[in-house]
């Protein structure tokens, strides 16, 4: 019998991924808003400083969450958000003290 997967544990797995530009996970970040686990589906809520960040950030931040959820056997649904005004200065403290680079 196959073991179900919770939102725990895509929590779990979710909180070891990195930004692509920042040293620090994007669950830390701020970034990770919530999961739903819907039969074979990974609802992922996505705040995002803003909404026009560079598509190649966007794709990069996705990918990285698609692959530990597609290894697992599950599809992912992003849905994205904005951050609170709140979030933001502490993602962009955070994004400054820990920034790697460009991708």
């Amino acid at each position: 019998m196959e073991q179900e997967i919770t939102r725990k544990d895509i929590l779990n797995i979710l909180r070891d991924i990195e930004h692509p530009e920042i040293s620090v996970s994007l669950v830390d970040l701020g970034m990770i808003l919530d999961v739903a686990v819907d039969d074979h589906t990974v609802k992922v809520a996505v705040a995002l400083p803003m909404l026009n960040i560079p598509q190649a950030v966007a794709n990069a931040i996705l990918n990285s969450l698609y692959e530990p959820i597609r290894e697992l056997g599950l599809q992912m649904e992003p849905v994205f958000f904005e951050m609170t005004p709140e979030i933001r200065e502490k993602f962009f403290i955070t994004a400054r003290a820990n920034w790697k680079g460009s991708i």
